[in-house]
């Protein structure tokens, strides 16, 4: 091979590489102007996604505020509706224990009328000499005291004589003649005398006078 022959080829060789490296600067350059853009695409991104993702937590926090206020409304109704509730209950169960109370007083002073009845009729056929004895008197003490005791209670005896007939507190018993012409249709004599329970806006007839009326 010969002198000239060798520095062509180098040439040769000389020129190929250049050629390589004018190519590899070329794509180099292209690359970097691929990736400034795809950078500055990357940059509007990432400066709209705050903005987008700020937008969707104020969404998202608004609508839980508004299933908050929601529950908060639900859970006020429902508390109404059981103080209501609770307040009926409370009103039931005293208005309950009340007429226990009563029912069971009134079954107690059931118990013991007879006694007291027993007591009146007595007094009642004393005479005037009788009633001067000790023993008359004791006796008249004991009937006092038991009425007496009776009113602690709210029990009272009905008022009857010289009354009209009041179907509930009067029950009569039979008819008399009567020489008063303004005692006819009235109530001239107890038989046995009847009470009743009265507090506050409370009356209950325990048991109604036995009466005999006028005629």
């Amino acid at each position: 091979m010969t002198q000239a022959q060798d520095d062509q080829d180098l040439q040769d060789l000389q020129q190929m590489v250049s050629d390589l490296e004018e190519g590899t600067a070329e794509n180099e350059k292209k690359e970097d102007k691929k990736s400034e853009s795809s950078s500055g695409n990357e940059w509007e991104q990432s400066t709209d996604d705050p903005l987008s993702l700020l937008l969707k937590k104020i969404q998202e926090l608004e609508a839980q505020l508004k299933d908050k206020e929601e529950i908060a409304q639900k859970a006020q109704i429902a508390y109404l509706h059981l103080k209501n509730d609770f307040d009926l209950l409370s009103r039931q169960t005293q208005a309950k224990e009340k007429t226990m109370q009563q029912d069971s007083l009134i079954k107690v002073v059931k118990k013991i009328l007879p006694f007291i009845e027993n007591l009146r009729k007595s007094l009642e056929t004393l005479t005037e000499e009788q009633k001067q004895e000790g023993l008359w008197r004791g006796v008249e003490m004991i009937y006092e005291n038991s009425l007496k005791s009776l009113s602690e209670l709210n029990v009272f005896p009905i008022e009857s004589l010289g009354l009209e007939v009041d179907s509930q507190m009067h029950e009569p018993v039979s008819m008399m003649p009567t020489e008063d012409k303004k005692m006819k249709g009235k109530i001239i004599s107890i038989f046995e005398q009847g009470f009743y329970y009265e507090k506050d806006e409370v009356k209950i007839v325990i048991n109604p006078s036995k009466v005999i009326v006028g005629n």
